[in-house]
């Protein structure tokens, strides 16, 4: 699944493989380059054992909305899923 996310001027997207829990970011900070990161990085620091589980769990449409929602957090909105 790809997110795509947009706050401050910048666009952030998220490619998302849940099954086999890879996750590539295309942002400024990668210089819109795809760059492999740690699953891990989904999810809140020291919490990633905890967040992970629960969202293993969701449907698709739950875990976008709980990755929307954190975003949201940090001055990101969705504009983008598919």
């Amino acid at each position: 699944m790809q997110l795509v996310f947009e706050g401050s001027g910048r666009t952030v997207t998220l490619d998302l493989d849940r099954k086999n829990k890879v996750l590539i970011v295309t942002s400024s900070l990668t210089q819109f380059k795809p760059v492999i990161t740690e699953w891990k990085n989904l999810f809140d620091k020291g919490k990633e054992e905890e967040q992970e589980k629960i969202t293993d769990q969701l449907s698709d449409t739950l875990f976008i909305q709980a990755i929307a929602n954190s975003m949201n957090l940090n001055g990101y909105k969705l504009v983008h899923s598919k």
